[in-house]
């Protein structure tokens, strides 16, 4: 019973960081529409459209980094550890990836995605 309390703690401790870290992501483009709505509509519209393609981004390492640690969590509780620095590294590997794309494509094609 105290390891499952200690347990509790940890993750807790684990959680706050990760909640923090999410909600300031999330308000970013709330405060920018805020910030702008001053200056003009466009600016406010542009900003909400930015917005929802960062957040379709941050959705996908998301989607990538639970995956990655749904299988950690398995291999760790198996006790193979070689498995889960294969599965870490190939998990930066396809994040390194999918961000060089998604920004190489958001770079070379702003003007047709955002017409």
């Amino acid at each position: 019973m105290i390891q499952q309390e200690s347990l509790k703690k940890r993750l807790a401790k684990l959680t706050a960081p990760i909640f923090i870290e999410t909600l300031l992501i999330m308000m970013l483009g709330a405060v920018d529409t805020i910030m702008l709505s001053r200056h003009s509509d466009n600016s406010v519209a542009a900003v909400g459209v930015v917005n929802q393609i960062i957040m379709l981004t941050f959705l996908v390492f998301e989607v990538i980094n639970l995956g990655t640690s749904v299988l950690c969590s398995q291999y760790l509780g198996a006790k193979l550890h070689k498995k889960v620095v294969q599965v870490v590294g190939v998990s930066i590997l396809v994040n390194l990836a999918v961000g060089i794309t998604v920004s190489l494509v958001l770079f070379f094609c702003a003007r047709p995605i955002f017409a």
